[in-house]
């Protein structure tokens, strides 16, 4: 472990406060003109939503307010819901990483967030959920970058409020930091890392020279129009779940950078999903020119049970392996939007290396035709060769497409079967839910894990209240409506 938190001066926060307001005051305009610097209508409503560009006095406090909105860090209204949200948050998120590993870190007290204590330590909910993230962060960088232990030059676009990046100091050793984002959101994440980890500031602005080296124990900041003066090559790009949220030009234009200026062995990973904004299926992420070099389901269990859930890529520049199987990313990715994430690690390993057996090859192949909103086009996807190479998820989706046409009898059978074939994880979870709200139970009857799901998911102990189906149907329906087939 690196270096723990440490606070800057009031005076320093103030100085870090006027540098960056002057670089958003500067750029903003000019930056929101580039294909990068767009706003897309996603975020145009969380920034009408919430409050933005804290005072410095409001930064103090900042995470006891809205500022966290659309960032991991929603307030939850009294100090009872907090603490049940932020054991909820530990209970899930202890699934995907030892508990032991989190409470390591170290969390600073700038911001005031509400902490409490859970597995020992005292520590926020978010804290939670963003330590997550950089332990998992930390550990691809020590599998995939041929020399993790050296000084790393890192790049993040879509830093949040600075959380991960803040807690990647304590894991990696890093010479030097680069965030790019929107201006509402660079200025938290910057102020809050600069201060965390007392580092100088150089700001990136659209008219300088050309920067081709950031100097070590800086932390560099821009708006997306000052890409073309970045010269820097980096070790490791990273960007969670702010690409699946713009539009789709503003996404191609950052892939087409991102190949440039990475650093000789150098990584970019991306924690994103699709069919939230611009990307509407995985290969819509254009990844001509890079090499997948990990694809599988980010974290156990997503943080809410109807979330979309992203999929980890570890990619590097590979500019003699321009072309990639854009028809089993696509399977395997919206596959893993039904939770199975765990049933296909196995086969996400074999399609990065592309050693795919051909009776797997052939059952995805059937799978994919599942993405249409025609059910007999799924029926026909649901395919002897599909159901013999890969029984277990063959039997859930069969088990969610019967259920969501209100086929209750069937769909408990194909339920079941599939948990008896070894539905694992997630999935599991999920079948044993939809059989819960097809017997109108209150409880999960097959659910035998160590994973209390009625109370990290309150939204579906209100569903098994209610038996309530509609939820899972409504989801479904925006999953396979992909339309994959087409």
């Amino acid at each position: 472990m690196r270096q723990a938190p440490r606070m800057t001066s009031i005076q320093k926060l103030n100085s870090n406060f006027s540098l960056v307001q002057d670089l958003i005051d500067t750029d903003a305009k000019k930056s929101a003109a580039t294909v990068w610097g767009r706003t897309s209508e996603f975020w145009e409503d969380i920034f009408s939503e919430r409050s933005n560009f804290p005072s410095m006095v409001d930064f103090l406090a900042f995470r006891r307010a809205d500022f966290g909105y659309g960032m991991a860090d929603e307030r939850q209204g009294e100090l009872a819901r907090e603490e049940e949200h932020a054991r909820r948050t530990s209970e899930i998120f202890r699934q995907t990483i030892d508990p032991n590993r989190i409470t390591r870190l170290d969390e600073s007290p700038l911001g005031a967030p509400f902490v409490f204590e859970n597995f020992g330590a005292l520590r926020s909910a978010a804290f939670w959920t963003n330590a997550t993230t950089a332990l998992r962060i930390s550990d691809l960088i020590q599998s995939h970058h041929p020399a993790p232990a050296q000084a790393l030059n890192v790049l993040e676009i879509g830093a949040g409020w600075g959380c991960v990046s803040s807690l990647l100091y304590q894991l990696l050793d890093v010479a030097s930091y680069t965030i790019i984002d929107l201006p509402e959101n660079l200025f938290l994440s910057t102020n809050y890392v600069a201060a965390t980890q007392a580092l100088r500031l150089v700001p990136l602005k659209m008219s300088g020279p050309k920067i081709d080296r950031i100097a070590p124990g800086s932390l560099a900041f821009g708006l997306p129009g000052c890409l073309p003066v970045l010269g820097q090559k980096f070790d490791v790009v990273i960007n969670s779940f702010s690409l699946q949220e713009m539009d789709l030009a503003t996404v191609e234009g950052y892939f087409s950078w991102i190949g440039g200026i990475l650093a000789p062995g150098g990584i970019f990973l991306s924690f994103n999903s699709h069919g939230k904004a611009g990307v509407l299926k995985p290969s819509d992420y254009p990844l001509s020119g890079l090499r997948i070099r990990e694809l599988s389901m980010f974290r156990a269990y997503p943080t809410g049970l109807l979330n979309t859930i992203p999929y980890e890529m570890v990619l590097s520049a590979a500019p003699d392996h321009t072309e990639f199987d854009r028809r089993t990313l696509d399977v395997l990715g919206c596959l893993i939007q039904f939770g199975l994430g765990e049933n296909l690690k196995d086969i996400c390993a074999s399609f990065v290396t592309g050693g795919i057996s051909q009776e797997t090859q052939s059952a995805l192949n059937d799978l994919r035709e599942f993405f249409s909103p025609s059910r007999s086009d799924r029926a026909k996807a649901l395919s002897l060769r599909a159901e013999q190479t890969l029984p277990a998820m063959t039997s859930y989706l069969r088990a969610m497409d019967a259920f969501a046409v209100d086929e209750m009898g069937a769909a408990k059978i194909a339920f079941s079967k599939a948990i008896q074939l070894g539905l694992c994880g997630f999935a599991k979870l999920r079948a044993c839910a939809h059989i819960a709200v097809i017997d109108r139970r209150k409880e999960l009857s097959q659910w035998d894990e160590d994973f209390d799901a009625l109370f990290a998911y309150p939204e579906l102990k209100g569903m098994l209240d209610a038996s309530d189906s509609g939820p899972f149907k409504l989801q479904f329906e925006k999953i396979v409506s992909v339309n994959l087939g087409s």
